[in-house]
């Protein structure tokens, strides 16, 4: 495997698990808004990261590449409304997808075959988080501040199953 795309896999094992802590932030600002559904939401976000990270570290050892695992940085769990954590989740979401385009650049430009493959899940899986956080931004602008509507959306997203 080309040094470029193991450097860009590695760097993105870190951000995947990265990608977890800031969900685990942002279900923790709900859970302190006292919004237990959108906090279970995001909680199996994070988890759906953590399996994302995974992927990417198991496919590089199934490569006999060494993963370099480093440090996490911190994530907030301070938001000013609703409406601003779900906007912090979307703009992650684009800038994962940039990452994920970043390493399928690579991988084209070196001719791995392989790694291309292995990207297109996360392609696919870019589609659904950034529809999904689009989705949910829209929803919650939809509500306003009405506290019916925001009590009737946490029931709903509090029904998803992990």
């Amino acid at each position: 495997m080309n040094e470029k795309v193991v450097e860009l896999l590695n760097a993105q094992v870190n951000k995947e698990f990265f990608s977890a802590y800031m969900y685990l932030g942002v279900s923790q600002y709900y859970t302190r808004q006292n919004l237990p559904g959108f906090a279970s939401w995001y909680m199996i976000q994070a988890q759906e990261e953590q399996e994302h990270a995974m992927k990417f570290y198991n496919y590089l050892v199934d490569n006999d590449v060494l993963v370099e695992l480093s440090q996490i940085i911190p994530a907030t769990s301070d938001y000013k409304d609703p409406l601003a954590a779900a906007k912090a989740a979307d703009k992650h979401e684009h800038y994962i997808t940039a990452e994920i385009e970043k390493i399928m650049d690579a991988a084209v430009k070196d001719k791995d075959y392989r790694t291309q493959l292995f990207l297109n899940w996360f392609i696919t899986e870019q589609e659904e988080e950034e529809r999904n956080s689009k989705d949910m931004i829209a929803k919650i602008e939809m509500i306003g501040n009405d506290n019916k509507g925001l009590y009737m959306l946490d029931k709903e997203l509090g029904e998803r199953k992990g």
